[in-house]
């Protein structure tokens, strides 16, 4: 007989770190934080060591009866109560570790070893955001989805933010799984510096379709010289065939903290939940990233004088004067990503 430890039936976990919880709790710090940083979004330096991935939520059992002591423990993770659509981790241990699970989410689960099964017990994932996505040895991912916006939320596991999978960092074969397992289709790729250095990237090698749009940051987006390349990252997304989109720069700080700005405020996001957006980088090992750097001020000032009395009518106002992109394809983004209260 197969007993089920924890997660205590009908608990609720957090997938934030100590750490993370503390960046959170820092927010008058980092609102006072001086501006005059001094990192290169061209040229990154590694520092300091990675807090960027969530706490993962860990399972136990125990076995009353072991039976054939050579079989596997099967660990079947599911959203729903039949158990349909689980995914399943293979384990000789009567614990594991699974990373990953989306926020604000009811879970099932269970545990089935020589062809006998455990009961099926439930916890629930705490409202906490950002969700961040742990995917080895590369630094700074993280889900867009699970923000409230008027009306709904930003539906999660369909596009994500993060640094780059070759050159600087070197994806591994279990991150390389973990990518393939959120099911990502498609590789946006911004990095200027990937042109004559990158000729098959990691992504395309795993079967993710890479489409190339060296890009800029800050102030630099207002550049009519980057139009097209605005353009043609924008009309990706109004594409449901493109997700789940897996968007990054170098270290998915500053090209990513810009255009993750402007997504997010196209959709309806707080201002708060931006600006913890972008400085949250800070936990990455790509340096701090704060509201009052310079660089960041000059575009949100540029930004706030777009037309519009409210950041999602400026956003709109950006996307359409300096992108390029139609009211309809605006809203075909907004159908795709936000999840409206009430439906599924």
């Amino acid at each position: 007989m197969i007993k089920l430890l924890s997660p205590v039936n009908g608990q609720e976990i957090s997938l934030q770190t100590e750490i993370q919880k503390q960046f959170f709790a820092d927010e008058l710090h980092r609102a006072q934080m001086d501006g005059a940083l001094t990192f290169q979004w061209y040229d990154l330096k590694r520092q300091g060591e990675d807090h960027s991935a969530p706490a993962p939520v860990v399972f136990s059992w125990q076995e009353s009866e072991c039976g054939n002591e050579q079989a596997a423990y099967y660990l079947l993770v599911s959203e729903r109560a039949d158990m349909r659509d689980a995914w399943y981790y293979v384990t000789e241990q009567t614990e594991h570790a699974v990373y990953n699970l989306k926020v604000n989410t009811a879970y099932y689960w269970c545990v089935q070893r020589n062809g006998k099964r455990s009961e099926i017990a439930s916890f629930k994932t705490a409202d906490t955001l950002p969700r961040c996505i742990k995917i080895d040895h590369i630094s700074n991912v993280r889900d867009m989805g699970g923000y409230r916006v008027k009306g709904g939320r930003i539906r999660q596991g369909l596009l994500y933010r993060g640094g780059e999978l070759e050159l600087h960092m070197q994806l591994c074969d279990k991150g390389a799984r973990e990518l393939l397992r959120l099911g990502v289709r498609t590789e946006l790729d911004m990095r200027g510096e990937a042109r004559g250095q990158v000729d098959f990237t990691t992504a395309e090698a795993l079967g993710i379709a890479r489409i190339y749009v060296p890009s800029v940051p800050y102030e630099n987006v207002f550049d009519p010289m980057h139009a097209e390349q605005l353009h043609r990252f924008f009309e990706v997304l109004t594409e449901r065939a493109s997700y789940p989109v897996y968007f990054h720069c170098w270290g998915g700080a500053d090209r990513v903290g810009t255009f993750a700005f402007v997504i997010g405020a196209a959709l309806g996001m707080r201002y708060e939940d931006l600006i913890d957006e972008y400085e949250f980088t800070g936990l990455s090992i790509w340096g701090v990233r704060s509201r009052n750097y310079q660089d960041f001020q000059a575009f949100l000032k540029r930004f706030m004088d777009l037309p519009g009395m409210t950041l999602q009518e400026k956003a709109h106002a950006f996307l359409m004067q300096y992108a390029g992109i139609t009211r309809e394809q605006i809203a075909a983004i907004e159908e795709i990503l936000v999840e409206k209260d009430g439906k599924d």
